[in-house]
């Protein structure tokens, strides 16, 4: 585990620590695949670093085993199980089912 600049998250790195908000709130569970959308958000949000697994400049595979990037094969449903307990989660998977059914 490693903690490296908001700036520094590239697709597929894994986040070792879940992400807290002021108020103690999850903004982002242990174990979500990250990706550079997902930091450039984070960073307008206020977010400047977070701890992900692995060794820096590692882009891992999320356990399902498709890359971030191959938005197509991921089973959106089972990635986010257990982690739409927050309203930013929520906007997150239902805009990304949005892209895949019009990406078709």
């Amino acid at each position: 585990m490693q903690q490296i600049s908001i700036k520094s998250v590239k697709d597929g790195m894994i986040l070792a620590e879940p992400l807290k908000n002021a108020h103690g709130g999850i903004v982002l569970g242990k174990g979500t695949l990250l990706t550079e959308a997902f930091a450039t958000r984070l960073a307008r949000m206020g977010f400047y670093s977070v701890y992900v697994e692995g060794e820096l400049g590692e882009a891992k595979e999320d356990t399902l085993g498709a890359q971030a990037g191959d938005i197509q094969k991921i089973p959106f449903e089972k990635l986010f199980e257990g982690k739409l307990d927050s309203d930013f989660m929520q906007e997150i998977f239902k805009a990304l089912l949005r892209y895949r059914e019009s990406s078709g």
